[in-house]
């Protein structure tokens, strides 16, 4: 597709619409990425969304931003159905009860899956993968390795699911809540959107050379 629009210089834009959540980017040939969050009051599989089309949802999604002062329209102007890469809704896994049973142990998002809203699937997977490691390589046990493993997880990625849940929900606010939220998000960002207090979500650490004590490690739940 050729929408003239200008590169984003490798920064990915996100729009609230009228309607719906739009994200794009656009590299320096013109050529655009893009995402769009479309609500809907019942989940929709992967099936489902699918049996629809590419041709209804192209119109579905021209209408949905056709009122919006963004580059959604002009992008979906140059869109062609067979463009399209059609999935389900946006799924979290809140809280998985049991993390581990006798030798086998989940991890990723077969224990913590997460709205892509929050943008840490992937990270939050390796962390998890490398305490795993360093709890099997300092515990006497499966057994012990696997439950120090979920105590040393499960509080940091449940918190950051419950973060990605609030965020997907935001993007299908009401008419009320839209204009509440479009009216406090300035200063919202302003007070919010500062590294200190993000540090805890995207500049975590882990020393992996630190022995894994699992005395010193308190149940999170």
């Amino acid at each position: 597709m050729g929408p003239k629009l200008a590169s984003t210089n490798g920064s990915m834009n996100m729009s609230y619409g009228k309607r719906a959540f739009f994200a794009y980017g656009v590299d320096q040939q013109g050529q655009a990425g893009w995402f769009a969050n479309v609500p809907s009051k019942k989940p929709l599989t992967v099936g489902q969304a699918r049996a629809i089309g590419g041709d209804e949802w192209l119109r579905i999604l021209r209408e949905l931003y056709a009122q919006d002062r963004t580059a959604a329209p002009e992008i979906l102007r140059h869109v062609r159905p067979a463009d399209l890469v059609i999935v389900g809704a946006l799924e979290d896994l809140p809280t998985v009860p049991t993390w581990s049973r006798g030798a086998m142990v989940l991890v990723g998002d077969s224990a913590h899956a997460t709205s892509p809203s929050s943008g840490q699937g992937a990270s939050i997977a390796v962390e998890s993968a490398i305490q795993l490691a360093r709890c099997l390589r300092d515990l006497p046990t499966a057994e012990a390795a696997f439950g120090a493993y979920e105590r040393l997880r499960r509080a940091r990625v449940e918190r950051i699911i419950a973060g990605g849940a609030r965020t997907s929900s935001e993007k299908a606010a009401g008419p009320v809540a839209r204009v509440f939220r479009d009216l406090t998000m300035p200063t919202v960002m302003k007070l919010m959107a500062k590294p200190e207090r993000m540090a805890w979500q995207v500049d975590y650490r882990i020393d992996f050379d630190a022995p894994v004590d699992e005395s010193a490690i308190l149940p999170t739940r």
